[in-house]
């Protein structure tokens, strides 16, 4: 039915359809303790292993942990931004605008399982051999400040023709993304290949493949006093090393954190400004 009910979409719409976003995991952060944002680089029910996770650091902390999402990265952002978070978990690019702008200070980068880089994906029986053949093709892309899921797949396009993904539409989550070239309302997508390696979507195959990235960080806003920056990075580390916490990273396609600067995700950030909207 979902099938049958992508296919109907295309067929009414001269440009393919925005897919719905899930709702943020609460409206406003609570009061009190430490508030971590988490990034939507998953739909909610999807990203439920960062908050299985996150939960454990009440023990470690002694106070109370409220975990809450944002739709896009600018969202997290800005909550970061106005000091309505301790710890946020974001991705590469909109880290490093971030950092950029002066207001967030990279703490910890993931270790994934697989390489962090941008994969091209189309369906296992679409007749597509290169990006090239894409062009004017619904295709779908993760969030504006996506590194792997829209700034990669504009660098490698730029040669291609101004229009080449002129119809092109934003999913905000790596899944719904796949989704979307699974049940054709797109032709193909960009994605991160730890998403794509986690999730195990069948009948999906890599079109093309970009470099490896430094991998999604874990940053604190930039005035966060150095002593609670220290607090907070002990305390994911020490959470991250308990034996009970590999099966939920697992999921996420995570092995834990290691320390991590700011300058490769700036760097991350200058590259792929000129293609940002």
């Amino acid at each position: 039915m979902r099938k049958l009910l992508a296919l109907l979409l295309l067929a009414a719409c001269a440009r393919p359809p925005e897919v719905h976003l899930g709702p943020p995991y609460a409206k406003e952060a609570e009061e009190g303790g430490v508030r971590i944002v988490v990034a939507g680089m998953r739909s909610p029910e999807e990203a439920e292993p960062y908050r299985v996770f996150l939960g454990g650091l009440e023990e470690l902390l002694g106070e109370k942990v409220e975990v809450f999402g944002r739709r896009t990265y600018r969202e997290v952002l800005e909550v970061l931004r106005q000091g309505e978070a301790e710890l946020g978990f974001l991705c590469t690019l909109a880290a490093g605008l971030g950092v950029e702008e002066g207001f967030v200070q990279v703490l910890l980068a993931a270790d994934t399982v697989v390489p962090y880089q941008s994969l091209v994906v189309v369906r296992e029986d679409a007749p597509y051999q290169s990006l090239a053949e894409l062009r004017g093709r619904p295709f779908a892309f993760t969030d504006p400040l996506s590194n792997t899921g829209h700034a990669w797949p504009r660098l490698l396009a730029r040669d291609l023709g101004e229009d080449f993904f002129a119809r092109a539409f934003f999913t905000y989550g790596h899944d719904r993304a796949l989704w979307a070239v699974r049940e054709r309302l797109a032709e193909g997508a960009a994605v991160d290949r730890v998403v794509y390696a986690t999730l195990g979507i069948q009948g999906l195959r890599v079109l093309a493949m970009g470099p490896a990235d430094p991998p999604p960080p874990v940053v604190v806003p930039k005035d966060l006093p150095e002593r609670e920056r220290e607090r907070l990075m002990r305390a994911l580390l020490a959470l991250a090393a308990r034996p009970e916490s590999a099966r939920v990273l697992r999921a996420l396609g995570l092995r834990g954190f290691r320390k991590a600067e700011d300058a490769p995700y700036r760097s991350v950030y200058r590259r792929a400004r000129e293609v940002l909207p």
